[in-house]
């Protein structure tokens, strides 16, 4: 294995249990704290309000962290179809981690956010994201 791709499956793996984290632990608590509603909530009430919340700081890391690449990234910018995205495939490898994490919740907690839409979006993602770094092509329009 090639350092980049062990670089990508760190950060694929680190990037799935921080949203663990933030789905099992941070959420309940941040959520208890700021909003002292959240504790009154039904079971099914907190998962979805927590799957909600790792959501929303998912797309704000991915989403600062495209834009940066999208105004910054020189590499990406010099060549978006065949350039070196090393910047792009880690945002990708984020992304994974954190689609693989939702995967994993929403089969877990299949009665309460199940959605056979949520699983084929998923799942095709997951694809779509595995074939540009696997051949090196179009990181910088997957970001």
């Amino acid at each position: 294995m090639e350092i980049n791709t062990k670089l990508l499956i760190s950060v694929t793996c680190i990037s799935f249990f921080t949203f663990q984290l933030l789905f099992y632990f941070v959420s309940y608590w941040f959520s208890a704290k700021v909003s002292p509603g959240f504790n009154s909530l039904s079971f099914k009430k907190k998962i979805e309000w927590n799957s909600r919340v790792v959501s929303t700081c998912h797309s704000l890391v991915v989403g600062i962290f495209g834009l940066y690449i999208f105004l910054f990234d020189e590499a990406t910018k010099a060549d978006p179809l065949w350039g070196g995205p090393s910047l792009a495939n880690v945002n990708i490898a984020i992304a994974s981690g954190y689609l693989i994490s939702d995967l994993s919740i929403i089969i877990l907690y299949w009665k309460v956010i199940g959605d056979k839409f949520f699983i084929m979006h998923h799942c095709a993602s997951l694809y779509a994201y595995y074939l540009v770094l696997k051949n090196g092509v179009l990181a910088y329009i997957g970001n």
